[in-house]
């Protein structure tokens, strides 16, 4: 392998009009989320009504809800900065810090998608540094390489994640997911053995292959029929069965990335025959390539855990394992805590005393029972309770949590 050829590829000047017009499409649709993130009340349901949270980092606190609510109006406010090449790095910038803050605060309702936005808007801060539609622009070509391979790496890992015998032979989680879809709508089609192998392989193949096909001139067209359909395929499939939101219109809107700079300007023709060459500093470069090298290590870090990841959870955050988690309880919809409160008779110099905690995941609130009845309604989001049986990580927390506001210790 030639480095030396590799660099001088990576440093060639290429039109960043590609990266203009992906950040303003990607700010609309930013735009759409931020505003039904605010409309729909997601800072009361889940971050003020709970009475835990599961933060990522520990110490991690929400502000107060006149905080909150303001932090998600400067989002709508960055996510309009974002259209504008005079206000865009700024806006990506702090909407960066408030979209990143609100996920970091609940690993409950942590996805890849909201990840994948992250990171996105991480590369854009750092290499949509000189857009403009007055003059051409022209930047070294790693600018756009790192948007564009990030897209191939989020696709290529999670078809790798789903190359295990639980997807290849026992066709799940797919079979479930359109089972769930089947109990929706009520048509049997979308539980036929066919279509189920079907799209499990489909899924995994398109996974695979798509970074490919995107990348090569030859098969591009061929590569953007087949991912506006998956993604057009995954936002009907989860339409009313999933939280999938504007992730599948996202992904469609990377494939901007992909479509020849010159040949945007050739269709847009908004530009002046100005032209003028921007270059990156070497330690912006490193950075760059550091990052991306992080991104394709982070994900494989599992291995060095004990245990099996799709059954642990340990290492299943931050790499591409999407749909590729599917676990049932033994008994469905209940889980139940033992938790003891020590008390001291010092007549008989005994401890004892306890209560238990009855955790129902089909009703919207737990309870804590003991002889006399129940003595707490606890609030739990969908998403919390669904979490706890997913990963085992966020028990210890859980059970904390009941101890301090009980004075209890517990045992799970």
């Amino acid at each position: 392998m030639d480095w030396k050829k590799i660099l001088a590829w990576l440093n060639e000047p290429i039109s960043n009009f590609s990266i203009t017009i992906f950040r303003i499409v990607f700010g609309v649709i930013l735009l759409i989320q931020t505003y039904y993130f605010i409309a729909n009340g997601f800072i009361e349901n889940n971050i003020i009504k709970p009475f835990i949270l599961f933060p990522f980092i520990n110490g991690l606190q929400p502000l107060s809800e006149s905080g909150l609510i303001l932090i998600s109006y400067i989002m709508l406010t960055s996510n309009i900065g974002m259209l504008f090449n005079k206000t865009a790095r700024i806006s990506i910038l702090i909407f960066l810090f408030c979209f990143t803050y609100f996920w970091l605060l609940d690993k409950s309702y942590f996805n890849n998608h909201y990840y994948f936005i992250s990171i996105m808007c991480f590369l854009l801060f750092l290499v949509d540094r000189h857009s403009s539609f007055r003059s051409k622009i022209y930047v070294p070509r790693i600018s756009l390489f790192s948007l564009q391979f990030m897209v191939f790496l989020t696709y290529f890992i999670a078809g790798l994640n789903k190359l295990n015998p639980y997807w290849l032979v026992d066709l799940q989680p797919m079979g479930f997911i359109l089972e769930a879809k089947c109990d929706t709508t009520e048509n049997m089609l979308f539980i036929h053995p066919l279509l189920v192998g079907f799209m499990s392989y489909f899924g995994v193949l398109f996974d695979l292959a798509i970074g490919f096909l995107l990348f090569f001139r030859r098969t591009k067209l061929t590569g953007f029929v087949l991912a506006i359909s998956f993604n057009i395929i995954n936002h009907l499939l989860f339409l009313e069965i999933g939280e999938i939101g504007v992730f599948p219109f996202i992904m469609i809107s990377t494939l901007i990335l992909f479509i020849e700079p010159e040949k945007l300007i050739r269709k847009f023709n908004v530009f002046k025959e100005q032209r003028a060459i921007k270059t990156n500093s070497s330690i912006l470069n490193k950075f760059i390539i550091c990052f991306l090298t992080i991104q394709i290590i982070l994900p494989f870090r599992h291995v060095f855990f004990k245990g099996y990841v799709d059954y642990n959870g340990i290492g299943q955050r931050f790499s591409w394992r999407m749909k590729s988690l599917c676990k049932e309880s033994w008994s469905p919809g209940y889980m139940v805590f033992k938790v003891y409160r020590e008390t001291f008779d010092p007549t008989t110099k005994r401890r004892g005393g306890k209560k238990f905690l009855d955790f129902d995941l089909n009703k919207m609130h737990i309870f804590l029972r003991d002889s006399v009845g129940i003595q707490d309604n606890l609030y739990l989001t969908e998403n919390q309770k669904e979490k706890l049986l997913y990963y085992p990580d966020l028990l210890p927390d859980f059970a904390k949590k009941i101890e301090s506001l009980n004075q209890f210790k517990t045992v799970v």
